[in-house]
């Protein structure tokens, strides 16, 4: 796909935590920043320009429980005076916000070896201090926190401020970024016109699938919730939908992906109470990273800053089209707010099938694929064991309720490992999914054999997933021709328009054209063909939409006088 046809809605950043280390200029940020802090007598504020446009900047400090080193001498050979050791904000807002939601705080703090602090009952304790950062020498803490901000620029934005407020810019250069640097948050989200939304967070949408499809039935991490009142108990379907996905749910989704994800759709606390024409009213789709289900620490380079985005946005664009949304702004899907633009741009990000039907599927081959091959008496034990016991299971367990021999259900075990996960001394389901299926399964086997042999023919590999073509040549087709759609994948009420055209039979070529690419990306053609058709060409020097050329007087469904002739 050339980057021609790249040029898809653009998520925002939203929020961003991130550890700024740096020990290239020892304590001297630090004394800089209470500097000016007496200068200006007791805080300092201004405005300034960057990114291009203006920012208010406060600087003020707080106390801290950080005694000073022993002997007013630091290890890495700084003299510290202060009796008491103060910890400094830098506050940051864009002025041209009305609602108060594009802004950063940058909390600085003095960093050495040996660093104690003083508890409330007087007790001193240790500061956990990273060794490599402070091993000889002096540093600085800046733990960022904010929001609406590109995860780039908050870089540029604590240059151009605290060279505003009075402290030196030098000190905060990128390459001055010690190793030990990190990032804690970070998140992407678009806003969906809420009359779209409902395909993602439907009880059979891409957030419910996801933690249902992915989840082993023991091990492994994810965490489904579905909210649809708020805290007033008004009824708001998709209020609160959240999936957390683990790195190795994630990675059998997106094998190159790195991040442990939250996905989510949710609506702003006061939705019930904003007009239609309030961005509030209408929902959003959020990826996020979830540092606290990560074994590995995501630093903060602007690698890995690119890698935060691109996997989020994959998420996002994986979701939106699993739920059969248009990826392009302009068509009435996306609603803009104060942060969000609704607007294109060329994405490095790949545009993936999540397609977890996908999975769904291959975990129904393999359920069929041991029915119709036949099962030992002690492989259909096994499984119900696995089914009714809801806690972890052995297999000497499982040799106990089936009074089985131990070496028998080790030799069962080993010939359904393809739908089993037998780690250690503890055997699993595949998943949530897959012990649906046996169970079911095991209830009716005799008609699920019949049935499992189709299946298991029509079933697809996932394992290994990346750029889905399919997907990006149908993009590809919208955009060369100018073609927006919505909510192919609802309820039925899903539209297409096809925008200007010279006459009904360009339209029906490029119908076909779409059908044809839809249904090379498995996607329900029913859905295709049933959706509301729109479209606008000029008769007699003047330009008419499709309502009046149709005879019924109406928007025309695919059913009618365009569709035949495309048959």
């Amino acid at each position: 796909m050339t980057d021609d046809h790249r040029r898809i809605v653009d998520p925002q950043c939203h929020e961003f935590a991130a550890n700024w280390n740096t020990a290239a200029h020892g304590l001297r940020p630090w004394f800089a920043a209470d500097n000016a802090i007496k200068q200006g007598g007791g805080s300092v504020e201004t405005t300034f320009r960057a990114l291009g446009e203006r920012w208010d900047a406060t600087l003020y400090y707080q106390d801290s429980a950080v005694l000073p080193p022993t002997g007013g001498q630091t290890a890495g050979g700084a003299t510290v005076e202060h009796e008491t050791i103060r910890e400094f904000r830098l506050q940051v807002d864009a002025v041209d916000d009305e609602h108060g939601i594009r802004g950063v705080n940058y909390h600085i703090r003095p960093r050495w070896y040996g660093m104690q602090a003083e508890k409330d009952d007087g007790t001193r304790v240790d500061l956990p201090v990273p060794d490599e950062l402070v091993e000889g020498q002096d540093a600085i803490n800046i733990r960022i926190s904010g929001s609406n901000i590109d995860f780039h620029d908050y870089g540029t934005l604590l240059r151009e401020a605290a060279a505003a407020v009075g402290i030196s810019a030098r000190y905060f250069r990128n390459d001055d970024r010690h190793r030990t640097s990190n990032v804690q948050d970070g998140a992407r989200y678009v806003r969906i016109n809420k009359s779209c939304s409902g395909p993602i967070h439907s009880r059979t949408g891409p957030i419910a699938s996801l933690a249902h499809v992915l989840e082993n039935d023991r091990e492994g991490y994810r965490k489904l919730v579905q909210n649809d009142t708020d805290e007033r108990g008004n009824r708001k379907p998709g209020y609160y939908h959240t999936c957390t996905l683990g790195l190795d749910r994630v990675q059998e989704v997106f094998p190159n992906h790195r991040l442990p994800v939250e996905v989510k759709h949710y609506y702003a606390r006061e939705a019930a109470d904003r007009s239609a024409g309030d961005p509030l009213s209408h929902p959003k789709l959020e990826a996020a990273y979830q540092v606290s289900r990560s074994d590995e620490t995501l630093r903060y380079t602007d690698e890995a800053l690119d890698q935060l985005k691109e996997e989020l946005d994959e998420w996002l664009y994986a979701t939106l089209s699993d739920a059969g949304l248009d990826l392009r702004a302009g068509g009435g899907v996306y609603v803009a707010d104060d942060a969000f633009a609704a607007e294109n741009e060329l994405t490095t990000a790949n545009i993936v099938d999540l397609d977890v039907s996908e999975i769904r599927h291959e975990q129904e081959a393999v359920v069929y694929k041991h029915l119709a091959d036949g099962m030992s008496p002690t492989q259909r034990e096994t499984l119900q064991t696995l089914v009714t016991d809801g806690g972890d299971v052995a297999p000497k367990d499982i040799a106990a309720d089936t009074g089985r021999h131990r070496d028998t259900v080790y030799d069962a075990l080993q010939n359904m490992r393809d739908l089993v996960q037998h780690e250690y001394d503890s055997v699993s389901l595949r998943s949530t999914y897959v012990s649906e299926l046996v169970a079911d399964a095991i209830e009716t086997a005799e008609s699920e054999i019949a049935r499992a042999t189709n299946a298991a023919a029509k079933a697809v590999n996932a394992a290994d997933r990346g750029l889905d073509e399919r997907t990006s040549a149908f993009i590809a087709w919208c955009e060369s021709h100018g073609v927006n759609y919505r909510g192919l994948e609802g309820d039925g009420n899903g539209s297409i328009d096809v925008g200007e055209v010279e006459d009904r039979d360009e339209v029906r070529r490029i119908l076909r054209e779409g059908l044809q690419l839809w249904k090379e990306m498995r996607k329900d053609e029913a859905a295709f063909r049933g959706a509301n058709l729109s479209y606008r060409m000029e008769v007699g020097g003047t330009e008419y939409n499709s309502d009046y050329l149709e005879e019924s007087g109406t928007m025309q469904r695919f059913g009618g006088t365009v569709w035949k002739t495309l048959r």
